[in-house]
């Protein structure tokens, strides 16, 4: 019987799809998929490009180009004095973000001479099979999910006006792209780094799973117990699901499938400008369904990840 896993990055770089096995932390993993370069400085330029982008993006860039857009859109513009989300500061954050997606790609190039595509899966690309089939999974779960979260937290009654579905139809779009441009620098190019550190499998794991998961939580700036436990929460199942089939579609799905509908919602409720961090108990029921997601991914993962010819006739 063959060998599973990897004995070394070349080895892995040359195959098409990622060889599974059952044991998660195995060479071949996407944790440490830059083990061969794992110098302290390249960890902290990775760390320091990323998380600096980051914050360029949320400090310094999005007023100015918010205030832009809502200026093009003819709205009254977004006031740092009075913080109402309004339609261009919603856009170009999202925008913003979108645009970590290269950011942390060329930073996996540039400080580990890793080509960007490798930052999507240990196969080299992005693997949008991988990712229907997990929509699969998440598509039933987060369509009951929004049921119960109507039942428990009422939005008010949906308004179809042309702006409103205008609007939804841009989030429907740039939606997903923020919430890639999430994964590609928190469970990409940081999990990564930081894995690349250790030499044990299940502590490279381990510590860049509470690493990237704690900083994806800090970066959301809430001080809120319970909304600061959603988001380290939401942050450990990505990185379980990136892990666990070796790439980062089935996080980038879950994330914006999560995001759009309930940026849907608010946008038909006429709430898009009240965007005030959820908090209290009921933030349970998406920690449920997060962690239902994950588990759900996790034991589907050998099936996702077959090649097509093995499950087509």
């Amino acid at each position: 019987m063959n060998d599973p896993t990897a004995k070394n990055a070349d080895a892995l770089f040359d195959r098409d799809e990622p060889q599974r096995t059952d044991n998660l932390c195995a060479e071949a993993s996407y944790v440490r998929a830059l083990r061969s370069r794992p110098q302290l400085w390249r960890t902290i330029l990775a760390v320091a490009v990323g998380l600096g982008a980051l914050l360029l993006v949320l400090f310094v860039v999005i007023v100015p180009a918010g205030t832009a857009l809502d200026r093009l859109l003819g709205v009254d513009p977004f006031d740092p004095a009075d913080p109402t989300v309004t339609v261009g500061f919603w856009l170009a954050g999202n925008l913003l973000l979108a645009a970590l997606v290269p950011v942390s790609g060329l930073a996996q190039w540039a400080i580990y001479r890793e080509r960007p595509r490798w930052l999507s899966s240990v196969a080299g690309r992005f693997r949008w099979l991988v990712m229907a089939r997990a929509a699969v999974v998440v598509a039933p779960i987060w369509i009951a999910y929004t049921v119960v979260l109507h039942l428990l937290m009422p939005f008010g009654a949906p308004q179809f006006t042309a702006a409103a579905i205008m609007l939804m139809i841009v989030a429907i779009v740039v939606v997903p792209l923020q919430s890639a441009g999430e994964e590609y620098l928190f469970r990409g190019l940081l999990f990564r780094a930081v894995g690349a550190r250790f030499q044990r499998p299940g502590v490279g794991l381990a510590v860049a799973t509470v690493v990237t998961s704690l900083a994806f939580g800090a970066v959301h700036g809430s001080l809120d117990g319970w909304a600061l436990s959603y988001y380290v929460l939401a942050g450990v199942c990505f990185a379980l699901m990136t892990q666990r089939t070796g790439g980062l579609e089935a996080a980038v799905l879950v994330h914006a499938v999560n995001n759009t509908v309930l940026m849907v919602s608010m946008i038909l409720t006429d709430r898009l400008s009240d965007m005030a961090v959820v908090t209290g108990p009921v933030l349970v029921v998406p920690m449920i369904v997060m962690g239902l997601a994950t588990v759900g991914l996790w034991k589907l993962a050998p099936t996702l990840l077959k090649p097509v010819s093995a499950v087509t006739p």
